[in-house]
C-alpha cells in the first residue's frame, strides 16, 4: 500500500467518524474530528507529487482553517473569519485550475469560449436562485455575493478542465468543484435559516467530497495540460 493511499485511507476514517458524530449528535466527537479531515489529504497531495503546486496546499490550509473557525459558527466574527478563509480557499482553487489549463506557461493556455457563452447565463440564473434561497440579512449581502461569485468562477475553471481533460481527473475535479456550490449554499441556508441534522450532514458529506474529489483528481491529472 503507498504513502498515498495510506493518507486518503485515514481521510476516509476521519471522514466516516465525523459524518457519524454528526449523525448520532455527539458534539465533542463532532469538533474533534472535523480538525482531522483536511490534513491527511493535505499530506496525501504532497506525497503524491514530486513537486506540489503551492496553490492546492493553500487551498487546503484556507480550508482547515475554515473548518476550525466555523466550529464556532453561531459567533458572527467567527462565521465571517470562516467565511473569508473559504473564500481564499476558492481563489486559491481558481489559480490552480488556471494553472493547470497552462495560463502560466510560455505560450498561454487555452479555454472553450463556447463552454464561457453557455455558462455566463446559468450562473446567473443559478446565482439569483442561490441567492434568494440564502436569503442573507442586509450586513450579510455583499460577503454573500462575493463568495457566490468566486464559487461559481471557480465551478467554470472546473468546467474548462473537464472540457479539455475529460477523464477521470476532469470528472473529479469539476465535481469536486460543483459539491463545494452545492454544499456551501445549504451551509449559509442553514446558517440564516435553521441547521437541521439531515442539512448538517448533507453540508459534510458534500463538502467531504469536493476536498477529495479536487485533491484526487489534481492527483492524476497531467500538469500541464498538452
Amino acid at each position: 500500500m503507498s504513502v498515498v493511499t495510506v493518507f486518503l485511507v485515514i481521510f476516509a476514517l476521519v471522514s466516516v467518524v465525523h459524518v457519524t458524530a454528526i449523525y448520532i449528535r455527539k458534539g465533542k466527537l463532532r469538533r474533534i474530528s472535523k480538525i482531522f479531515i483536511v490534513p491527511p489529504l493535505l499530506a496525501a497531495y504532497i506525497a503524491g507529487q514530486g513537486s506540489p503546486l503551492i496553490f492546492p496546499v493553500l487551498a487546503l490550509l484556507f480550508g482547515w482553517l475554515g473548518d476550525a473557525l466555523l466550529l464556532r459558527i453561531n459567533e458572527k466574527t467567527y462565521f465571517r473569519l470562516g467565511l473569508a478563509s473559504f473564500l481564499l480557499g476558492h481563489v486559491c482553487y481558481i489559480i490552480t485550475f488556471i494553472e493547470c489549463l497552462g495560463f502560466f506557461e510560455p505560450g498561454g493556455g487555452r479555454i472553450n469560449v463556447t463552454a464561457l457563452v453557455i455558462f455566463i447565463p446559468i450562473a446567473i440564473i443559478v446565482g439569483v436562485m442561490v441567492f434568494r434561497f440564502i436569503a442573507p440579512p442586509g450586513e450579510m449581502i455583499f460577503p454573500v455575493l462575493l463568495y457566490m461569485i468566486a464559487i461559481e468562477i471557480m465551478t467554470f475553471w472546473g468546467l474548462e478542465i473537464f472540457i479539455f481533460n475529460p477523464g477521470f481527473a476532469g470528472i473529479l475535479i469539476f465535481s469536486g468543484a460543483l459539491c463545494f456550490m452545492i454544499s456551501d449554499t445549504i451551509l449559509a441556508h442553514c446558517t440564516f435559516g435553521k441547521l437541521t441534522i439531515p442539512g448538517a450532514v448533507s453540508i459534510m458529506v458534500l463538502y467531504i467530497m469536493a476536498q477529495a474529489g479536487i485533491v484526487i483528481g489534481l492527483l492524476s491529472f497531467t500538469h500541464p495540460l498538452s
